[in-house]
């Protein structure tokens, strides 16, 4: 996008002419053009409209190809008719307009929060700039940095659970497409690799884009996950199946979880009956997290004598298809293809060998990572070169949920007030070392004890990779089709930082510290999405680190908080433990000052800085909101046995992005 034209010499007159105008320009120089300016009347109010150009830097970095609207209303309090005011404008403008973006300049002492709320429930991100009646606008540089922390303050990196939005989408698109092809041809294709891979959010896609394609294509999605699923029996399963397969053939797609709710007499589960209806219409089969009827599974032993009886029976229903001219296709995804590739299990020859494929998602192309991670930090006002770009993804091993994280991170350790910028070379491999130290090894660690809980040889190939600087391919493919190790020239070698830091803490754990057993026997449905620690290990590992590092911060903020605002003769010490239980007073009072601080912990630090909260009002401003945070994470799920689902995740989330925040 080039630099923007210089408005017309009559329009800078109009502006010239208008100081409250005049004001908004001169504070705009810099990020945008003003381009068209007009006065108006809308619901018995003036209202003044300028169409301002985003400079390219602007545009590139917030993805904008239009003008945007800035909209000035000079009265005390502000209605919600000025968004409505803003969308008749944005709707009259033909398409000049940017559908999503509006600046507000008002005179409401509280009109900010009104303002930003009004547009989010009308589907706008609004910017207000607050300017008193009588007053000036917030200097040029002031007003940068309200934009600044307005536009690039959301975190566009973090995701809870699969990719759903098509803009969040990267990497695989082709993938999806051709993987569609495949299976409505009634190809047999699989899916294996380690946990946060992308192994559902690329069903979620092809699922997606069957629904929406016009040969109506059907789907049936077996969710092996599901408690009422893998509890089954090989015979009871295989009738599960059936029934879902029957459901999917009727309406075009269907969920394990609501077959297991059709009773047989309601829906007869047989395949015969599908066969009888000769439809050309592909029937796409879809096994998802197939761990948990492997001889591997975690919380079923009996399907390791179960599973070659249900793949041997499965294995001729497909067969029959075949013969009756019937469109069939499988596409079975999981964690370990072990199961799959093995000779015989318990002596008996594997009736499932050579019908399921091995085949892994890998980790992103190199070109993928650095454009997902060059688009999602355009979006937080961050510039990556190529080299960083490269710095990135090598780090995280080209793992896109793990990218994600660390682009996360690097957004919230880098200040706000300055974006967009650039980050440097140096800067960016120091905030990715201190990524893996706080957050990334954890993360790592995770999934390679799930992988190995379900198959060892990959770990156990990793451990011996670690220790010395190339091996073999022949001895390496195995760790390069899970990506865990790169392929160059003919050896393999493990380069991500991430990798190698998780798979030397794993060498110091025994196998059996490693957890293979749920924590709770609650069903997991749609209509029950529950989560349990152990399946969102990643997600707890992280909160668990970000909360250690926070309560370190909270510690060094009391010292010196406390310490700056002590009166002549006054202890800050003192105020410490006067702030403690009387017990707790006496047990630490003989303590040295650093002693004291490292015995502090949560609740402690929550209740210091709420009894002198005015030593700490300025650097956290609202004292209820900061009581809500400290509150809410220390009900720790990491610590305790208890059912969490997506929103525990989402506020642990946003309660630890609040603190770390105030605490820069």
């Amino acid at each position: 996008m080039k630099n923007p034209a210089k408005p017309t010499v009559d329009i800078r007159a109009l502006i010239s002419s208008d100081n409250f105008a005049s004001q908004v320009e001169y504070a705009l120089d810099g990020l945008f053009t003003v381009m068209h300016y007009k006065r108006k009347r809308f619901y018995d109010k003036q209202y003044t409209l300028l169409y301002c150009k985003p400079t390219r830097s602007i545009a590139d970095t917030l993805l904008l190809d239009r003008e945007v609207l800035t909209l000035i209303i000079n009265v005390d309090e502000v209605q919600v008719r000025t968004i409505h005011v803003a969308q008749e404008v944005i709707n009259d403008s033909k398409g000049r307009l940017d559908p999503s973006l509006i600046i507000i300049v008002h005179a409401d002492k509280m009109g900010d929060e009104k303002l930003r709320a009004w547009g989010r429930e009308q589907g706008y991100k609004v910017i207000p700039i607050y300017r008193a009646k009588a007053g000036v606008l917030p200097t040029s540089e002031t007003l940068r940095r309200t934009l600044a922390q307005d536009l690039f303050s959301q975190d566009p990196f973090l995701l809870t659970g699969p990719v759903l939005a098509d803009t969040d989408f990267f990497g695989r698109r082709n993938d999806a497409l051709e993987l569609l092809r495949q299976l409505k041809a009634g190809r047999i294709r699989s899916l294996f690799g380690i946990r946060k891979v992308g192994k559902t959010s690329l069903i979620n896609r092809i699922v997606n884009l069957a629904r929406e394609s016009h040969s109506s294509t059907r789907v049936a999605m077996i969710d092996c996950s599901v408690d009422g699923f893998n509890k089954l029996s090989a015979t009871e399963a295989l009738k599960a199946v059936a029934k879902v397969a029957k459901l999917a053939s009727h309406r075009g797609y269907a969920h394990i979880s609501e077959a297991l709710k059709k009773t047989d007499e309601e829906l007869v589960p047989v395949f015969d009956d599908l066969w009888a209806q000769n439809s050309a219409t592909p029937l796409i089969l879809i096994f998802d997290e197939v761990d948990y009827i492997t001889p591997a599974s975690p919380i079923r032993p009996h399907w390791r004598k179960d599973f070659n009886t249900f793949w041997r029976e499965f294995r001729v229903v497909y067969q029959e298809a075949q013969r009756m001219g019937a469109s069939l296709s499988i596409l079975v995804s999981g964690v370990s293809s072990h199961a799959f590739r093995i000779e015989s299990i318990d002596e008996i020859e594997n009736s499932v060998l050579h019908f399921i494929p091995e085949e892994y998602i890998a980790p992103f192309a190199r070109d993928a990572s650095k454009s997902m991670i060059k688009d999602l930090c355009k979006r937080c006002g961050l510039t990556l070169s190529d080299l960083e770009c490269d710095s990135v993804a090598e780090t995280c091993g080209d793992f896109p949920y793990w990218m994600r994280l660390a682009g996360s991170y690097l957004h919230r350790n880098i200040e706000i007030n300055g974006r967009p910028r650039a980050i440097g070379i140096e800067l960016l491999n120091k905030l990715l070392s201190e990524f893996v130290e706080a957050e990334g090894a954890d993360v790592a660690r995770v999934g390679l004890e799930d992988l190995r809980r379900k198959s060892s040889e990959p770990v156990d190939l990793l451990l011996h990779a670690i220790t010395v600087s190339q091996i073999s391919l022949g001895e390496g493919k195995l760790l390069v089709r899970y990506g865990l190790a790169a392929q160059r020239a003919g050896i393999v070698k493990v380069s991500s930082s991430m990798i190698k830091k998780a798979a030397e803490s794993l060498r110091e754990l025994p196998e059996a510290s490693v957890i293979n057993t749920r924590l709770v026997d609650t069903p997991i449905t749609r209509e029950n999405p529950v989560l349990l620690p152990q399946e969102w290990a990643e997600e707890l590992a992280v909160i668990n680190r970000r909360r250690n590092l926070v309560e370190r911060k909270l510690r060094e903020f009391i010292h010196f908080g406390l310490k700056l605002s002590a009166q002549k003769g006054e202890n800050w010490v003192d105020k410490v433990l006067k702030a403690l239980p009387e017990k707790q007073r006496i047990e630490l009072s003989a303590l040295s000052s650093d002693a004291l601080l490292n015995k502090l912990y949560w609740l402690n630090l929550s209740n210091i800085i709420i009894k002198y909260w005015s030593s700490f009002e300025s650097s956290f401003g609202d004292k209820r909101r900061f009581e809500t945070a400290m509150d809410l994470l220390n009900d720790r799920p990491d610590a305790h046995a208890k059912i969490i689902d997506f929103a525990d995740i989402a506020l642990h989330r946003r309660e630890l992005n609040w603190l770390e925040e105030k605490l820069a």
